[in-house]
């Protein structure tokens, strides 16, 4: 189904008014994958903050650091990342459509995840001592 520009545009101005930036992604991506968008490059420019409005929250939320904010080309970039992510579930990438810009993020090796972090900070020379000491304690056997 084509549609045409200002009908992509008016639609990501709506779904603007309430939708998350999580399901504006969602949306924007499923116009790539299911329907014919003739001026993508056109249409990003014009919804990319809409598109990035959760991206600082989530940011400030990975880092733990409620004063982190980002450039404009990081929002981008991390929002087009998302886009990808998006893509990926559902057997596309973002060059499957030449004409969007491509992401340059590169996501942290442990996804800000709290709990491996905290796993990966182990001391490891008490953990040392520490087994050292029980193995003085096991059975002969």
């Amino acid at each position: 189904m084509a549609q045409s520009t200002n009908e992509w545009h008016q639609a990501l101005e709506e779904a603007g008014v309430w939708a998350s930036g999580r399901q504006l992604r969602d949306m924007f991506a499923s116009m790539f994958m299911f329907c014919e968008v003739t001026n993508p490059k056109q249409l990003w420019d014009a919804h990319w903050e809409s598109l990035s409005d959760d991206i600082e929250a989530m940011t400030r939320c990975e880092h733990d650091d409620p004063t982190d904010t980002l450039s404009e080309d990081a929002l981008k970039d991390r929002a087009l990342y998302e886009i990808d992510q998006v893509f990926m579930c559902n057997g596309h990438h973002l060059e499957d459509f030449p004409t969007l810009p491509k992401s340059n993020y590169i996501p942290s090796v442990h996804g800000g995840n709290q709990l491996v972090q905290e796993e990966l900070a182990y001391d490891q020379h008490s953990l040392t001592i520490d087994a050292d000491n029980a193995k003085d304690r096991l059975n002969d056997d």
